[in-house]
């Protein structure tokens, strides 16, 4: 892999973990925190599109280094 290309995955996937830890906490922060619930109308609607959100994040981690690491 040249340097420039080993650059951009490992910077992608840097980029995914990260996202991928902050859904986590806005989850857990979410299930563990009647301040957190306090802030959204709709509890379960606010969990599905973070949990969502993870998924999809998790998903492109997973393709880029099944094809390109």
């Amino acid at each position: 892999m040249s340097n420039y290309r080993e650059r951009l995955v490992n910077a992608l996937i840097k980029l995914y973990e990260g996202c991928i830890e902050a859904h986590k906490m806005n989850i857990e922060v979410l299930l563990g925190s009647h301040v957190g619930l306090a802030e959204h109308g709709d509890i379960m609607e606010t969990l599905d599109q973070e949990i969502g959100k993870l998924a999809e994040l998790e998903d492109k981690l997973e393709s880029l280094e099944r094809n390109f690491k």
